[in-house]
């Protein structure tokens, strides 16, 4: 129990993601040796992931460093007309501050020249820490483009501790894992007799696991005193990126919504522009006997003049593109057979050079070749049958 609540509270103190394998690896006939030997190793895990999220407090506080030295190179520039380049002091800069600093007479110069250099100090006490941390540590994963938690996880215990790919995957599903990841960063995995951890730090990458997602919305406050400091921005950071979730699930929804309107105007475009397309390239026209032709006034009583052009007149239609014939068949229409079947306007459409007609079965079946489409198209005719 006091294992448990030592590992318990290393995780909570340490900010670590932990998961644990519910399963024991030995039997209680194995004897008392095996649980010691366990707890020695799970031990070691603890103050393992202690240094891992050491490294991480250290690149925090380096990062607070930076931030501190950038606001004495503004003053130090406003002061002297002269600028410090990066966020720390290079060697060559820190020797021509020194030599400064040892002829300078003006206290207040003095004490800014000292604070500069010894921002720069702390930055690299603080960085000879993290590398000797890393080096009593396993070697991190070294976050890449695309690479994801759980993918660097299941990869770890699979490949270096030999666990299949199921087995690995349900051990890392019980940890916390981050989604926030950024090439650069180091994540940090530590196994042993089915407990495993695992914590990210900053490494190479330009912002840090916590403030990756709203660091252009905050202003890291440039001192930070201990733990609890860190675990008070941390909860803070949690809400800013709860709120910064729900505002991006809020805009995915509206850019949906959006979306699926310009699809349906877009669908509509493509309709009517296969209309229009379609119309251009078809014919309509309407088909009925001379008798019932002069009945329904469309054509005059004496010849063969159309009275009046109704554009609802014209029911059937031909796509030119994929047809240009059509049949009539004389039962459809209450003759024994056709004598002659013509197009109207005749001054328009010329048998023979703009169509031609064939006759079937004694009669009984016409059948309109289109000849001439281009005078054809988006237009309409009479069929005349007699």
């Amino acid at each position: 129990m006091k294992h448990f609540f030592t590992v318990i509270v290393g995780c909570l103190a340490a900010t670590a993601l932990w998961s644990c394998d519910s399963s024991p690896e030995g039997s209680e006939a194995e004897g008392g040796n095996e649980l010691s030997a366990i707890l020695l190793e799970d031990d070691e895990l603890s103050g393992q992931l202690s240094s891992a999220n050491a490294i991480a407090g250290d690149e925090a506080k380096i990062k607070q460093e930076q931030a501190r030295f950038l606001a004495l190179a503004q003053r130090f520039e406003e002061k002297t007309g002269r600028k410090l380049s990066g966020v720390s002091l290079s060697g060559e800069q820190a020797a021509l501050l020194e030599t400064m600093l040892a002829k300078e007479e003006d206290i207040t110069l003095r004490s800014l020249l000292d604070d500069i250099l010894t921002t720069r100090k702390s930055i690299s006490s603080l960085q000879d820490h993290i590398d000797e941390l890393k080096a009593e540590l396993p070697t991190p994963d070294t976050v890449d483009r695309g690479d994801t938690h759980m993918g660097l996880a299941v990869d770890f215990l699979t490949r270096t501790h030999g666990l299949d790919a199921k087995e690995a995957e349900a051990l890392a599903r019980r940890s916390l894992l981050t989604e926030n990841l950024a090439p650069g960063m180091e994540v940090w995995h530590f196994y042993a007799d089915g407990v495993y951890g695992t914590t990210v730090t900053q490494g190479t990458a330009r912002v840090s696991p916590y403030f990756l997602n709203v660091r252009a919305r905050r202003k890291i406050r440039q001192e930070r005193d201990d733990a609890l400091a860190l675990a008070a921005s941390l909860e803070a950071e949690i809400t800013v990126l709860e709120a910064t979730r729900d505002e991006l699930r809020s805009d995915l929804r509206s850019l949906t919504a959006d979306f699926e309107v310009l699809k349906d105007e877009r669908n509509d475009l493509q309709d009517q522009r296969d209309d229009l397309v379609t119309s251009d390239e078809s014919v309509w026209y309407y088909v009925d006997t001379r008798r019932k032709l002069r009945e329904k006034d469309i054509i005059a009583p004496v010849g063969m003049r159309l009275k009046e052009w109704r554009k609802e007149l014209f029911t059937e239609r031909l796509d030119l593109r994929r047809q240009t014939r059509f049949s009539v068949y004389a039962e459809d229409f209450g003759v024994r057979r056709f004598r002659r079947i013509m197009l109207l306007p005749r001054n328009r459409y010329i048998e023979k050079e703009d169509y031609t007609v064939e006759y079937r079965e004694d009669g009984q079946v016409g059948v309109v070749q289109l000849e001439n489409l281009e005078k054809f198209k988006n237009d309409a005719f009479v069929v005349a049958l007699k």
